[in-house]
Order: C-alpha cells, then structure tokens, then sequence
C-alpha cells in the first residue's frame, strides 16, 4: 500500500471517529434527568394590559395606546411540549389602569353560602327517593341537609325534602355512594321508579367567600392576586373549598380583610409571567 493510500485511510477513519463521538455525546442525558432540546429564543413587543398583542418592533397598543414592552423569552422544551418553571412578578399598576382592564378590588370577608350538589336518581315511593352522588363529594353528605328536585314525568311538580341516610359502600363501577332523601312535599302522584334529578342544599355559614372570577385555577394549583401597598399585585396559592353560585369557599391561603383582585385576572396573570420570565 502506497503512503497516499495509506494517507486516506487514517483521514476516513478520523472522520468516523469524529461522527461516532459526536453521536454518543448528543445521546447522553441530560444531567438533571431530562433530554432538553436546543433553547428556542424569541424577542417580541407587546402590551402589558393586552399580551396578545405581539410585535417586532417598538411602538404603542392598538387597543389602550400603552408603551409596548421588549419581552425575550428562552424556553426549553421537556419534550412533552411543557416549558419548564412558572415564574411571576409583582406587579404595580394604577387605578386607570385596574379600570381600564376591568379589575376591581375585593375585600375577603365573611358570608353565608349555599352550595349546590346536581343529584339523579329514581322514586322508591311516593314518599321516599335514592339517588347517587360521586365520591369525591362524600365528605360532604349528611342526614338532615335538603334536596330539591323533580320527577321525569311531572316536571313542574316540584319535590323538597331531607336526606335521611348515606349508604357507606361504593360503586366500583360509578364510583358513586347511594343516598336516600325522605320527600317532605309534591311528589303526590308520581309512580315508584320513575326518574329524579335535582341538587342537594349545603349552607356554609359564616365562611370565608371570594369571588369565582379572582381565582385562576391552572390545573395544579388555585391562584389569586393580592393587592399590597402601592397597588403591588402579588400571586398567592389558596386552597378553595365548595363553589357555590358565583363565589368560592376559601379553606386556607387567606384572612378575612385581605383585598384582591377580581374580573379578568389572566390579564393580570400573563403579564406577571411576561416579566417573571425575564427576571
């Protein structure tokens, strides 16, 4: 064999060698468990009050006329579409602003509620009616609390009365509990097994309520936005209890007196993660 020939060899083996190394290293994990894709980065203009408006240059809002701000935004990619971290700032923002956008203030307070518990079931008499309620609202079922409702067959005829016993087994199938209600009035000339369906009555009195539209529910955790001095929004996690017709049982998270924000709060929200990314 030749030197030029040997010449070729050794360069056709080096490239190889190059290539194999390259793909071991592009195979291996990443070192906090997860196989990260190349950072995606993007520099946009929007607007703090309205983040759908994106832009690639400096100018105001069509909407508000506000100053657009410069976002650049790294996010890295889990694999699963999910971006990794849920960042949010504090905000401060004026009153023209909080009216501009719809926010309004909000004192926690103490109030009396009445939650509402769909119900179906089927008569067993002209007196008596079982029906099935999920598991997951067990916890709250009772002898004593009211039901409303009515049968399949005389709609305007209304039926009230109480519960008066909570079976302790589960479907396994419906994952339901059977309850049975002892009707106190209508129902007169309905016939056994016909179909019920109406709502179980759960007075909460003397609890915390807040209003449906301050809460951001993302699935993993429920938010609020607190007002602190100098019309500071922060973020806080709350733990909510039983909904009711427009507020929300607040169990933990709050104290009465507290002042939030409530109305269309993921205006609020997605700025906070605008600036909380670039923080």
């Amino acid at each position: 064999m030749s030197k030029l020939q040997i010449g070729i060899v050794i360069l056709i083996l080096g490239i190889a060698g190059y290539f194999a190394a390259t793909f071991v290293r592009n195979k291996q994990p990443d070192p906090q468990g997860i196989n990260v894709s190349p950072s995606e980065s993007k520099t946009y203009y929007t607007c703090p009050m309205h983040p759908q408006i994106h832009q690639d240059h400096e100018g105001e809002c069509p909407i508000c006329h506000m100053k657009l701000v410069k976002v650049t935004k790294t996010t890295k990619s889990t694999g699963s579409g999910e971006q990794l971290g849920d960042k949010r700032s504090v905000l401060e923002i004026s009153n023209n602003q909080l009216e501009l956008i719809g926010i309004q203030k909000t004192e926690v307070e103490r109030m009396s509620l009445t939650a509402k518990i769909p119900i179906s079931g089927r008569f067993i008499s002209s007196t008596s009616v079982a029906f099935q309620i999920y598991e997951e609202d067990l916890g709250q079922m009772r002898t004593g609390l009211r039901f409303n409702g009515q049968s399949s067959s005389t709609s305007e005829d209304a039926v009230s009365g109480v519960i008066v016993s909570v079976d302790s087994i589960v479907d396994p199938s419906s994952r339901t509990v059977r309850v049975i209600g002892s009707i106190k009035s209508g129902a007169k000339n309905v016939r056994p097994e016909t179909s019920f369906s109406g709502e179980i009555l759960i007075d909460l009195k003397d609890r915390l309520g807040i209003p449906e539209s301050s809460v951001l529910r993302t699935g993993s955790r429920d938010i609020v936005y607190v007002f602190g001095e100098d019309n500071k929004l922060t973020a806080k996690t709350v733990k909510v209890g039983l909904k009711t017709e427009g507020f929300f049982e607040v169990v933990s998270g709050l104290k009465e007196g507290d002042v939030i924000s409530s109305g269309p709060n993921f205006l609020i929200d997605s700025e906070a993660k605008i600036r909380g990314a670039n923080d």
